[in-house]
């Protein structure tokens, strides 16, 4: 498998990393898994990851800064090297989110799940798109105050980015955005992105587990 050039049902990662203007030593990213729907190459991965990346940017404020795209075949990396097992592209973009008031903490996270047609559903955390008067804390825990409108600025954002095209039953993109299980066996295609609410989320914390082969 390789980023150059690749067949249908191949699985890939693509990872955006971000960071705080006022703190570029303090870094976090999303990881997204993509199926191969048809054969292609390194030019239809980084239109995927480019509508990963535009995505994100409309789901944060101003004061986050997208560093990198970092796109790879799903398999752990191999021994020896590969050069053809990774895409590194470098981003200069930032937050486009127009929310206003103060910002919550970076470790407050906007929770979406990754819904798929039947199992468990993964997660997303996105730091940097909420505000204080966006959440409240009845009896200690944070709750989002408008849950359908956060699901509005999602679902908004997925069409406007493009990157909508590769979710749902039948995916129009030249890929489907999907939930890999730890050894690979099992691929299961994402009908959609569905808000949560809020998650306190350590800047450490890892949510993406990949082979360890």
């Amino acid at each position: 498998m390789s980023v150059a050039s690749f067949a249908i049902d191949d699985l890939f990662t693509v990872r955006v990393i971000k960071s705080h203007t006022s703190n570029p030593d303090r870094k976090w990213a999303n990881t997204y898994e993509f199926k191969a729907l048809a054969g292609g190459d390194e030019g239809d991965l980084l239109a995927v990851g480019m509508a990963c990346a535009t995505f994100e940017s409309g789901m944060a404020f101003p004061y986050v800064k997208f560093e990198r795209l970092l796109i790879g075949t799903w398999a752990a990396d191999s021994v020896p090297y590969n050069p053809e097992a990774f895409i590194s592209s470098a981003l200069s973009s930032f937050g486009t989110f127009p929310g206003s008031g103060e910002a919550v903490a970076l470790n407050q996270c906007l929770s979406v799940a990754r819904v798929a047609a039947f199992g468990r559903f993964g997660h997303l955390f996105y730091r940097g798109f909420l505000t204080e008067s966006a959440v409240a804390a009845p009896a200690g825990k944070s709750i989002l105050v408008d849950r359908p409108a956060a699901q509005a600025s999602v679902d908004a954002t997925l069409t406007s980015s493009g990157l909508a095209a590769y979710l749902g039953a039948a995916p129009t993109g030249s890929m489907q955005m999907v939930l890999v299980n730890k050894t690979g066996t099992s691929v299961r295609g994402l009908l959609g992105l569905s808000v949560q609410g809020v998650s306190s989320v350590p800047m450490d914390h890892t949510w993406y587990n990949r082979t360890g082969t």
